[in-house]
C-alpha cells in the first residue's frame, strides 16, 4: 500500500513503517513486541509481522523477548565513511591535530541540511559533547556547521534553514537568521569558525571548511574542548592556526586524489 507524504511523493506505507521502528529502536534501545505495537498504536500482530520482517533480514535481532537493531547497521554505515574520499584523506591528520591540541578533533560532512559526524580522535584528558559516530546535528550551532555554511551560498544557507529551523539547543545558540548570516560571514573573513557553548553548555569549538578543487564545501574539521580550555587567545594564536595548515594538507591529498 502506497500513501501521499503530503509534497506529493508516494510512499509505501510499510517501507516508512519499517523504517519508523528502526528509529525508534535505536532511540529507545531494546523493547518488546507490546511496547512497539503501543508506540505505533498498531495491532501486536502487524507490530509483529513488522519486527520478524526485520529480524529476518538481520536489521534486528531479538534477545530475551525485545527486540534492537543489530551491528548490520554498523557495517553500512562503516563502509560509507571508510570508503569517502574525505575521512581517506583526514584521518591521519585529524589523529595528528588531537596529539597537538591535547583535545578531541574532528571531521564532519553535510548531508541533508545536518552536519554528520564522520570521525573524532580524543586523548586521554579529552572533554566534548559525547556525539556519537554518524551523528546527524544542527549546522548553525556547531562548529563544523558553520564553517560549512560559510560556503555555501545565500540561497542555500536559506534552503537549509528553511527545512531545519533554528531550534536552540543552549542559552548561546543562534536563533535569528540575521544574526546568523552575519557570523557566517565573519567566519569567511577570518577563515575558521567558533562555536562557544552553542551546541552542547561548556564546550567549545573551532573549526575550518575543507573544500574540494572546484571550490565546493566537502566537509570540515574541528578540535573542541571545554570552555575553560578554549579561549580567544589560545583559538586565535594555537589552534585556529593549527586547524587551517591541517586543512591545506587534506584539501591538497583531495586534489591528488
Amino acid at each position: 500500500m502506497s500513501e501521499n507524504d503530503g509534497s506529493g511523493t508516494r510512499q509505501l506505507k510499510s517501507v516508512s513503517r519499517a523504517f519508523d521502528i528502526v528509529e525508534y529502536l535505536r532511540t529507545e534501545g531494546p523493547a518488546t513486541l507490546s511496547a512497539v505495537a503501543e508506540e505505533f498504536d498498531m495491532p501486536m500482530s502487524t507490530a509483529h509481522i513488522h519486527l520478524v520482517t526485520l529480524v529476518e533480514n538481520d536489521y534486528v535481532i531479538k534477545r530475551d523477548e525485545r527486540y534492537e537493531c543489530s551491528f548490520l547497521f554498523l557495517r553500512t554505515g562503516g563502509q560509507l565513511r571508510d570508503q569517502l574520499p574525505l575521512y581517506q584523506a583526514a584521518k591521519t591528520e585529524i589523529d595528528d591535530l588531537r596529539a597537538q591540541s591535547g583535545e578531541i578533533a574532528n571531521v564532519g560532512t553535510e548531508q541533508n541540511g545536518y552536519m554528520v559526524q564522520l570521525y573524532k580522535s580524543e586523548g586521554p584528558e579529552s572533554i566534548d559533547d559525547n556525539a556519537a559516530l554518524g551523528a546527524h546535528l544542527y549546522l548553525h550551532n556547531t562548529a563544523l556547521g558553520k564553517a560549512m555554511l560559510s560556503q555555501f551560498s545565500d540561497d542555500r544557507v536559506e534552503t537549509i534553514l528553511n527545512l531545519r529551523g533554528l531550534p536552540a539547543l543552549t542559552e548561546e545558540s543562534i536563533v535569528d537568521r540575521e544574526a546568523l548570516f552575519e557570523e557566517l560571514e565573519e567566519t569567511r573573513e577570518r577563515g575558521y569558525a567558533v562555536n562557544r557553548g552553542e551546541h552542547f553548555v561548556g564546550v567549545s569549538a573551532v573549526a575550518a571548511p575543507i573544500l574540494s578543487n572546484s571550490g565546493s564545501v566537502v566537509g570540515a574539521i574541528s578540535i573542541s574542548g571545554p570552555l575553560s580550555r578554549m579561549g580567544d587567545d589560545r583559538i586565535e594564536e594555537t589552534l585556529a592556526p593549527a586547524i587551517l595548515n591541517k586543512k591545506n594538507i587534506i584539501e591538497l591529498k583531495l586534489s591528488q586524489r
